[in-house]
């Protein structure tokens, strides 16, 4: 659900302002009204610095390294400019190595010389000359014509110099290059210089990475708050010739009486009232559900916060994503693992992850759930032997001439998936009756009208052997109670003739969406058996390659195993986990009408 909040306008002598933020930061319940939405300069460069510094502690963190417990003394400010100056020079020295290795690849063919003995031939006029030329150009008469010495070949060239005389002309069809200003060795002495000093700064980085993150987080964290300070000052109204200070923000109204004590004792001025209007669109959002569905307010955040005036769809569509995830999974085996990890990670996590752990632990006993059903554990299929329960689904399948449970499994997900389809359309109505009023539902409720009432009919039929014929008078009643509201009060605000148009149109796209959505759930079977006969190939595969040495093939054994389930684990609860995240944010979000939107509530308060 979402918590209903309080709007709160503050009037402060511009003396007293100072402190009474400081209150209100301490109290830290107030979300304050961002009235202005150009933020000054100096407000976004701040933004910017602070990303920056986000950005200094994630480089630390890829590092990868076990942090130690860091001095208290450490100034955050000053480690970020060390990081940082660190880091420009760690990239300035590795473009230098780039253009030192060129330099050495285009030096290399030349081999190691000397610059001191060409400085000495060119005193005494001799000038040394640096050539390349492809090897059917050279021409070996050159070295009888000049004082030519050859170098080296590579790659289809030859390398030489030519030591020319004064007043020498030498006529050679090759390319001439300039004269190397260092020597082989020099730069590759140069380049070892260049890596050390790197390998310096990189330790250096991983004795930061030890030490230096607790305090670069309160550093960005006096940072945040300095940033609210800021920007709840820029908020603030002055009136009265300055002397006055306004400030404006929403309270939740299980925290009134908190904020209302201390407004009561210093006799602040101040205004409550109930968000109306155009006003409902600005109230932030804050989610307050129970223990179970509250574990996934994580997923509704990836997507979108409600608006103001909507359901919060969390509650209701948690059970349907546990149950698909389960099913998409559908190991028991895999479900029991992840029930322990996540007990264990709410343990020694910390406080902002236990919630991710509860997600985990409810999507593991989801996933015990369904592998019991489909009968698969750790890729074994529990059907194949004479066990009680599943001897007896068995005996009902072969009754009713299916082939197997896959059978079942295939027409259930297409239940589950009408069963949230139809539950969102309720969703869908109820939401426009508190957004707009029941007129504007009329249509909607008529789609419901229609489909509940064609299952009735279908189910009465098939299960109560009632004749179709008998049913036809209900069946035309449903039509034509349900095309009513449907085609002509949809809307009753509208002109009947246009509710005809609008009618007709929303009927085709509804049509068409609903088939394409009930198909889309075809995806929770086809995911379950793909996790199910992957567990069953690794097993195979298993014992096939164990060998018949006594230990060594147990030893071959579970390595395969726990190699295997390892990957299958991840690779289909990745898919466990986005697919039916889908199916929600599409398929149940539209036809439940969820429009979302919401901006979240973050309270002025403190944060060190």
């Amino acid at each position: 659900m979402i918590t209903p909040m309080k709007k709160y306008s503050f009037l402060v002598y511009h003396q007293e302002y100072e402190e009474f933020l400081e209150k209100l930061k301490e109290i830290g319940v107030l979300h304050v009204i961002e009235k202005k939405t150009e933020l000054p300069e100096d407000i976004r460069e701040q933004y910017q610095y602070i990303d920056q510094v986000e950005k200094c502690i994630k480089f630390l963190k890829k590092r990868e390294i076990e942090p130690e417990e860091g001095s208290s003394e450490q100034n955050g400010e000053e480690l970020f400019n060390e990081i940082t100056s660190l880091q420009q020079e760690e990239e300035q020295k590795k473009h230098s190595l780039k253009a030192l290795q060129k330099e050495i690849n285009e030096l290399w063919n030349w081999g190691d010389f000397s610059l001191d003995v060409i400085e000495k031939l060119e005193a005494n006029g001799l000038n040394v000359r640096f050539f390349i030329a492809p090897s059917r150009q050279f021409d070996p008469k050159w070295h009888h014509e000049y004082t030519l010495e050859e170098i080296s070949a590579e790659a289809g060239n030859i390398y030489f110099v030519v030591i020319q005389k004064e007043d020498e002309q030498i006529d050679i069809e090759a390319e001439e290059v300039k004269k190397p200003k260092k020597t082989l060795s020099q730069l590759i002495e140069s380049k070892k210089e260049i890596e050390q000093s790197i390998e310096q700064t990189g330790k250096r980085f991983d004795q930061l990475a030890k030490t230096a993150v607790p305090a670069l987080e309160r550093y960005k964290t006096s940072l945040i708050e300095n940033l609210e300070d800021r920007k709840t000052k820029f908020n603030t109204s002055s009136e009265a010739e300055d002397k006055l200070r306004v400030i404006e923000g929403w309270v939740p109204e299980e925290k009134e009486e908190e904020i209302n004590k201390y407004l009561d004792e210093t006799g602040a001025v101040y205004i409550v009232s109930t968000p109306s209007g155009e006003e409902v669109k600005k109230v932030p959002i804050q989610l307050k559900n129970k223990k179970f569905p509250e574990k996934f307010e994580v997923l509704s955040e990836l997507y979108s916060l409600p608006k103001y005036t909507e359901l919060d769809m969390t509650p209701f569509f948690a059970p349907f994503y546990a149950l698909f995830f389960g099913f998409c999974l559908g190991d028991a085996g895999y479900g029991i693992l992840m029930a322990i990890a996540a007990q264990v990670g709410r343990m020694k996590m910390k406080k902002e992850m236990k919630k991710v752990m509860g997600l985990v632990f409810y999507l593991g006993i989801a996933t015990l759930f369904f592998g019991l059903l489909t009968g698969t554990v750790f890729g074994v299929d529990l059907y194949a032997y004479d066990l009680p329960f599943y001897a007896s689904v068995n005996e009902y399948i072969e009754a009713h001439g299916y082939e197997d449970v896959n059978y079942v499994l295939f027409y259930l997900s297409l239940i589950l998936g009408g069963i949230q389809i139809l539950f969102g359309m309720v969703l869908k109505a109820v939401n426009e009756i508190m957004q707009f009023g029941w007129k504007f539902a009329v249509g909607t409720l008529g789609w419901i009208i229609l489909v509940v009432g064609m299952v009735a009919i279908y189910a009465v039929n098939e299960f109560a052997a009632v004749p179709m014929e008998t049913l036809t008078p209900a069946i035309y009643t449903v039509l034509i109670v349900a095309g009513l509201m449907i085609l002509f009060l949809n809307n009753l605000n509208r002109n009947v003739m246009v509710n005809f148009g609008l009618g007709l149109w929303n009927t085709y796209q509804t049509v068409t969406g609903l088939i394409g959505d009930l198909l889309s759930y075809i995806r929770l079977f086809a995911l379950g058996v793909s996790s199910a006969i992957l567990g069953y190939v690794f097993n195979s595969l298993a014992v096939a390659m164990s060998g018949s040495i006594p230990v060594l093939s147990i030893l071959i054994m579970v390595v395969i195993l726990v190699i295997g389930h390892s990957i299958n684990l991840f690779m289909s609860g990745l898919g466990a986990f986005v697919h039916p995240l889908r199916l929600t944010f599409v398929e149940f979000y539209r036809n439940a009408g969820f429009a979302g939107g919401g901006k979240p509530y973050n309270p002025y308060r403190k944060l060190i």
